[in-house]
C-alpha cells in the first residue's frame, strides 16, 4: 500500500532531490578517516572540517579512547538490556555520580542521546493542566516534548524576555509553569540571558530548565556550561545536556532534584524502553569530564577560546559574521545561495554545513562555523580569506 505523504514533506523531498541532481547537495559526506580537524572523504580529498561541534578537540584524545577499549574488554560492545533490567554497569553508576557532583545537583540519569533526555523530561512530568515555554529557537527536542506532554505550549520571540514575562504573567495559575532554554544555542550561536531569566522564574514561581548541550565543558570557569558561565548554575532546577560535543562521546543525560530523577527511572518510556548507552561510550564520557578539570581539559578550553576571539574578529573586519561562542553564523537569508556557497567551500577544500529550513526558520539560511581547540590559526586566516572571497561572489 502506497503511504500518503504531506504535501510539505514531498516538497522537502522534491527540494532535495533538485540539489542532488543539480550536483549541490551537500549533505552527508561520507568520511573514511577523520584526525583532528581533517577529514578524508571517500574521494581520496583531504578536507579542513569547520562543521564538528567536537569544540575541545576530545573526540581523538587518546586517554578518552584506552577509556572506551578497556571497557569493551570488560563488557562487551553493548548492554545486556534497558538500565532497568541488567543494561546498568559501574560506568553508568560513576558516570550519574559524577556529573550530579560536577554539576552540584541531588542526582542525575543517562538517556541514549541529549534529544531522548529533553523529551522525556518534559512528557512525563507536564499534562494539560501545565505550562511550557521554550524560547522559539529551542533545539527540537523541546518541542517534541512539550507536544508529548499535552501541556499548554508557548514560545517566546528569541530572547525576548518582555514577551517570556508577558506569558509568564498571563498563566499564573497553570499548575506548573516551566520555562525551557538552550544555553548556547546550535544555530545562532548565541547564549541565553541566564541571569534574567533566572531571576523571571523566582518571581513567577516557574521551574528553570537549561539545555546544556552546546555549552557543556566548554563554557565557565568548570566547563559546567552556559548556567556556570553566568553564574546562575545553583539557580537552574534541572539541567539537561549531552556528551557529544565538547566531552568526546554520545549520550544524553538529566540532572536535578533527586526525586525527580527517580521517578523518571520507573515511569518514563524514553528510558525504561530503551538500551543505555554501550559501556564504552559511558567509559569514554567518564573520562572526558576526568579531563575537564585537569590540564588538558583547562588547556583545551583556553586554546578554544583564543581560536574563537582570533577567528572572530578577522571575520568581523570584514563584516562577514560576529560571534561570542565558538559557533559562528554566517547569515545568509536565502536557500539557495547558502547550498550553493557550502558546495563551493567544499571545493576548495573546507567542510561546512549550509543550515536551511526547516533546520533553522525560513528566510534564515546560515553557513554555521564550528571552531574548536585544534584548529590553527592559519587554518582560521585560510577560512577567512575563504569567506572575504565568497562574499564579494555571493553578494551576502
Amino acid at each position: 500500500m502506497d503511504i500518503q505523504i504531506d504535501q510539505t514533506l514531498m516538497n522537502s523531498y522534491e527540494k532535495m532531490r533538485e540539489y542532488k541532481q543539480a550536483n549541490t547537495y551537500p549533505y552527508f559526506p561520507t568520511i573514511d578517516k577523520y584526525h583532528n580537524q581533517n577529514a578524508i572523504l571517500n574521494n581520496g580529498s583531504e578536507y579542513l572540517m569547520f562543521g564538528t561541534c567536537d569544540y575541545l578537540g576530545f573526540n581523538n584524545n587518546q586517554l578518552i579512547k584506552n577509556s572506551s577499549m578497556e571497557a569493551i574488554k570488560n563488557f562487551g560492545t553493548n548492554t545486556y538490556g534497558a538500565q532497568i533490567s541488567c543494561g546498568y554497569t559501574k560506568y553508568h553508576n560513576q558516570l550519574e555520580t559524577k556529573l550530579a557532583n560536577l554539576l552540584n545537583k541531588e542526582s542525575a540519569i543517562l538517556f541514549p542521546s541529549g534529544m531522548s533526555a529533553n523529551m522525556a523530561l518534559l512528557s512525563t512530568f507536564f499534562s494539560k493542566e501545565d505550562l511550557i515555554i521554550n524560547d522559539q529557537f529551542n533545539h527540537a527536542s523541546s518541542f517534541l516534548g512539550s507536544k508529548l506532554s499535552f501541556a499548554k505550549v508557548e514560545a517566546f520571540p528569541h530572547g525576548s524576555l518582555n514577551k517570556l514575562e508577558d506569558i509568564l504573567k498571563a498563566n499564573q495559575n497553570a499548575r506548573n509553569k516551566a520555562i525551557v532554554v538552550d544555553g548556547l544555542f546550535s544555530a545562532d550561536g548565541d547564549f541565553s540571558d541566564l541571569t534574567s531569566i533566572s531571576d523571571l522564574a523566582r518571581r513567577y514561581n516557574a521551574l528553570f530548565i537549561v539545555d546544556e548541550a552546546h555549552s557543556f565543558g566548554a563554557c565557565g570557569p568548570n566547563g559546567c556550561g552556559a548556567s556556570e558561565m553566568y553564574g546562575v548554575l545553583k539557580d537552574v532546577d534541572i539541567i539537561t545536556g549531552t556528551m557529544s560535543k565538547a566531552i568526546g562521546s554520545v549520550g544524553g543525560y538529566l540532572a536535578g532534584d533527586s526525586r525527580i530523577i527517580e521517578i523518571l527511572r520507573h515511569n518514563s518510556s524514553l528510558y525504561t524502553g530503551s538500551r543505555g548507552s554501550p559501556p564504552a561510550v559511558v567509559a569514554a564520557s567518564l573520562k572526558g569530564l576526568e579531563l575537564l578539570s585537569l590540564d588538558a581539559g583547562i588547556e583545551a578550553r583556553r586554546k578554544l577560546w583564543d581560536n574563537v576571539n582570533f577567528l572572530t574578529n578577522l571575520l568581523r573586519v570584514e563584516e562577514i559574521a560576529d560571534s561570542n561562542s565558538y559557533i559562528i553564523p554566517v547569515m545568509i537569508g536565502d536557500d539557495e545561495i547558502a547550498l550553493r556557497m557550502s558546495n563551493w567551500l567544499h571545493r576548495r577544500g573546507v567542510l561546512v554545513p549550509a543550515m536551511i529550513y526547516p533546520l533553522v526558520p525560513k528566510n534564515r539560511a546560515l553557513i554555521r562555523l564550528g571552531v574548536t581547540a585544534w584548529h590553527t590559526k592559519d587554518e582560521c586566516v585560510k577560512l577567512a580569506s575563504l569567506l572575504c572571497e565568497a562574499k564579494k561572489l555571493f553578494k551576502f
